[in-house]
């Protein structure tokens, strides 16, 4: 597990079949000044989310490129990221998910994913 995984301790609760599932509770530290959750970390979440997605497909990537879209704020709770691959090339993946909070979409994201194991 690398440094920052053991840091943000989002869960993978699923990861199967280009598809994956991460749980994340919101802490104190992800709190900007609004007391909101910082879009970074929703990133971060996305970010992690595809790239599992991608990873379960037995590849080994580095994010090249990610769009996230917020769609309200976040103060407390448990996240829920889902994230599943849309294309899967032999070098280049491209992914898409959507992060939820209580039963509510906050935000979406894609992203493409650069294969670094040389496949």
């Amino acid at each position: 597990m690398s440094p920052f995984a053991r840091w943000f301790q989002a869960e993978v609760r699923r990861r199967e079949g280009g598809e994956a599932e991460l749980l994340l509770p919101v802490r104190e530290e992800f709190l900007q000044g609004q007391g909101l959750v910082h879009g970074g970390i929703l990133a971060a979440l996305l970010d992690s989310a595809l790239g599992q997605a991608v990873e379960s497909l037995g590849v080994k990537v580095v994010t090249a490129e990610l769009s996230v879209n917020y769609l309200r704020p976040v103060r407390e709770g448990v996240l829920l990221a889902r994230g599943f691959v849309v294309h899967a090339g032999k070098r280049l993946f491209h992914a898409a998910g959507e992060a939820w909070l209580e039963g509510e979409r906050v935000a979406f994201a894609k992203g493409t994913f650069y294969r670094v194991d040389g496949g």
